[in-house]
């Protein structure tokens, strides 16, 4: 395997295990925020009623050394306490992110895909990740687009043959099969119009445009 290869494969499984996309980020974010939160009411409701009262004793009063040991007694043990679990907090916030920020990046790639044409794409996501109900909506949509474009691209692919024989037909002069051609060229145009019907590129306010105009055997 090249290096381009190696880079490629490199890129993928860091992919896989830390994005680092901007969702991401912002979640991880918003979860050291709240960590930052909980250990700040925390310490607050445990150091502060020590340290008042410290203030309100005589330094040297044994009450006042037994508080200066019990306040010097938390801080040993409350910080290693909260370096860990926060560790614990921000890990579990990373791997909780990148199973959101994961398939949203993946949706957008498949976003990108169908906008450039593209209805071969996979919608699939990983097991353990989440909105795999969004996954499965998006991979409705994407089947059923590729249903009406495929049934578009058929009648399409039927009016070229017509239209050959409509052309050799008007060249003999046999117009009994011009119109009948013409008859099978209209079906055809009327049938490729309403499989175009689901697909909406104006406001209800608008008109529609109407049937297209049957062509005859005199106008050609």
């Amino acid at each position: 395997m090249d290096a381009k290869g190696c880079s490629v494969m490199s890129r993928q499984r860091f992919r896989r295990h830390f994005l680092w996309d901007a969702v991401q980020l912002r979640l991880l974010g918003l979860s050291v925020c709240y960590v930052v939160v909980v250990i700040a009411v925390v310490s607050g409701a445990l150091f502060l009623p020590l340290m008042f009262q410290l203030d309100h004793l005589s330094l040297s009063t044994e009450e006042a050394q037994r508080v200066a040991d019990q306040f010097e007694l938390l801080h040993s043990r409350f910080w290693p306490a909260v370096f860990v679990v926060s560790v614990l907090l921000i890990v579990h916030g990373l791997f909780f992110s990148h199973r959101i920020a994961g398939p949203l990046y993946r949706f957008r790639k498949i976003f990108q895909s169908v906008a450039s044409g593209d209805l071969t794409v996979r919608t699939s996501i990983r097991k353990r990740d989440y909105l795999h109900e969004e996954a499965d909506c998006l991979g409705e949509m994407v089947g059923a687009l590729r249903e009406k474009i495929a049934r578009i691209e058929a009648y399409h692919a039927e009016m070229a043959p017509q239209l050959d024989r409509l052309k050799q037909a008007a060249g003999r002069g046999a117009f009994r099969e011009v119109e009948q051609e013409a008859d099978r060229l209209y079906l055809t145009i009327e049938q490729l119009s309403q499989a175009m019907e689901p697909f909406r590129t104006k406001s209800g306010s608008e008109m529609k445009p109407g049937p297209a105009p049957r062509p005859t055997a005199a106008g050609l």
